[in-house]
C-alpha cells in the first residue's frame, strides 16, 4: 500500500505555515489549520484580530506537540517531523555542500544509532524534489571541511562542526 503525503501550505501574509506528511500526521493539525484559516478569513475582511502575529512573525504550529511532531536534538538543534520543513528554514542562497550537510543531519536525527548514508541522504533529497547530481562527492567536501566524520564503512556522522554549520545557517 503506496503511503499518500498530505502538504498544506497558507502563505498569510508571507508569515507562512506548512505542514508536509502522512495523512494521518496532517489530521492532528486540523484544529491549527481551521484556527489558520479564521485568522485568513478575518484579516480579508479587515476584521484582524489584536492578537494575530505581525507580518513576518514566526507561528509555532507546535503547540500540539506530540513526541513524532519536532524533536530537539541533543545537540539542541530543533528537527522539526517533515525535511520539508527543515529545509525551508534554511535561506534560499544555500549551496549544496550545505543541503547535503541538512539532509544528513535529518536523517541522523531520524535514526537511533545517529548516523546516515549517502544512499538515505539522496533518497531523502529525490522525495523532495532536489536531484543533486552526485550527493557522495558533496560528503565528501563535508568531510573535508570537518563538518562530517565517517563512523564505519558507509556510515557516517555530522560533527560539532557541522551542528555549529547548521545552527548559524538556520538563524
Amino acid at each position: 500500500m503506496e503511503d499518500s503525503r498530505v502538504r498544506i501550505r497558507l502563505a498569510w501574509n508571507n508569515g507562512e505555515f506548512e505542514i508536509e506528511g502522512p495523512q494521518q500526521y496532517v489530521d492532528t493539525y486540523s484544529e491549527t489549520i481551521k484556527a489558520f484559516t479564521e485568522i485568513l478569513k478575518s484579516s480579508a475582511n479587515g476584521q484582524v484580530e489584536k492578537d494575530t502575529p505581525a507580518k513576518g512573525k514566526q507561528i509555532s504550529i507546535f503547540e500540539q506537540s506530540t513526541d513524532s511532531a519536532a524533536k530537539t536534538t541533543t545537540d539542541g538543534l530543533e528537527v522539526p517531523a517533515s525535511f520539508g520543513e527543515f529545509y525551508h528554514r534554511a535561506p534560499k542562497s544555500i549551496n549544496k555542500t550545505d543541503i547535503v550537510l541538512l539532509a544528513s543531519y535529518f536523517v541522523q536525527s531520524q535514526n537511533n544509532e545517529q548516523t546516515f548514508t549517502t544512499r538515505e541522504v539522496n533518497k531523502l533529497l529525490r522525495d523532495h524534489g532536489i536531484d543533486l547530481t552526485n550527493t557522495a562527492h558533496f560528503n565528501k567536501l563535508n568531510q573535508d571541511y570537518k563538518k562530517v566524520f565517517k563512523m564505519r564503512q558507509g556510515q557516517y556522522k555530522v560533527s560539532e562542526e557541522g551542528v555549529k554549520h547548521l545552527v548559524e545557517i538556520l538563524r
